[in-house]
């Protein structure tokens, strides 16, 4: 009786959910994103982005392997609360935070987080939550990517990079440091659900539907 009841009821996916937010989803995705920020404007990050860059193509390949660090902390959020939407929220208020404490991209940041933020949140919702580490090494490295694209489109073109050539070896490095940084988000997520951070145990996306058998 059992073995039937479960053979009947299977998960469906609602896309919707996962750009719901609870209270709870708001505070973890606000708080990261605060502490993101104030990483990122103690370590001036602004700054230090403009100072790789004028090296040249090595230096701007560079920072598209280590600017992936910078999404670990909002992917963690989404391992924590199980939603597409926290790295989204987490990174509009990092750049808000950053550009009222003076970075020098100023209102760009916007772009630059939300663009990146939105394809990687669409990693989850295309895979459905399904593949654990694998998923998150997926996100972070689509979202690596995207985060070199937004700073091209930014920036006005390939000149940073030297060209079309390295802004490809550039997107390609972003994207194999994406997946390593995909996975230490995963790890920090399941650290901070152990250490006590609110987290839920499964998706609210899915969902047990029964057939008209059960």
């Amino acid at each position: 009786m059992t073995a039937d009841n479960s053979a009947s009821t299977r998960p469906t996916y609602r896309a919707g959910e996962d750009f719901k937010l609870d209270t709870m989803d708001i505070v973890v995705a606000v708080l990261l994103g605060v502490v993101q920020a104030v990483i990122e404007v103690v370590g001036l990050l602004g700054f230090l982005e403009r100072t790789v860059w004028a090296t040249g193509p090595v230096g701007f390949a560079v920072y598209a392997f280590y600017n992936g660090t910078t999404w670990i902390l909002f992917y963690a959020g989404s391992y924590l609360r199980k939603r597409a939407m926290v790295p989204l929220l987490a990174v509009a208020v990092t750049a808000l935070v950053r550009w009222f404490a003076g970075d020098p991209d100023g209102p760009i940041l916007m772009f630059y987080g939300l663009f990146p933020a939105a394809l990687g949140s669409l990693v989850f919702v295309l895979m459905r939550w399904r593949g654990g580490r694998v998923l998150f090494a997926l996100a972070v490295a689509v979202t690596s990517v995207a985060n070199q694209i937004a700073l091209f489109i930014g920036q006005g073109g390939f000149q940073l990079a030297d060209g079309t050539t390295w802004a490809l070896v550039s997107m390609s490095i972003a994207a194999f440091g994406g997946m390593l940084w995909g996975l230490a988000a995963w790890y920090l997520g399941r650290g901070l659900e152990r250490a006590g951070v609110p987290a839920v145990d499964s998706p609210p996306a899915l969902s047990a539907e029964r057939s008209a058998h059960a």
